[in-house]
């Protein structure tokens, strides 16, 4: 049921932004470091979207492996500590 939503929010962005490029087929200059050049606005603001879901894609899968690395340092520190906990338990029992 969630794919199937994401699926249908990703289908009206994509057609939210058809519409939206269809309507602005106006040329402007656009000044990048080596030349100038004339674009349509809507192929610049839809570059100028995915290179910004570009980079907060970067950001977020090096967040994501940053929690990961640090949950399985946790869990293996849980799992020591377990065992510790039990070698003291049945060493209490014994003495």
């Amino acid at each position: 049921m969630k794919s199937f939503i994401f699926f249908i929010i990703i289908a009206c962005t994509l057609a939210l932004a058809a519409a939206f490029s269809a309507s602005n087929d106006q040329l402007v200059d656009f000044n990048y470091l080596i030349a100038l050049d004339s674009f349509k606005l809507s192929s610049l603001l839809i570059g100028a979207f995915a290179s910004g879901l570009v980079v907060a894609g970067v950001c977020m899968s090096l967040f994501m492996m940053k929690l990961r690395l640090s949950l399985s340092k946790f869990k293996r520190k849980s799992k020591r500590q377990v065992v510790e906990l039990e070698r003291l338990r049945a060493a209490e029992i014994k003495g």
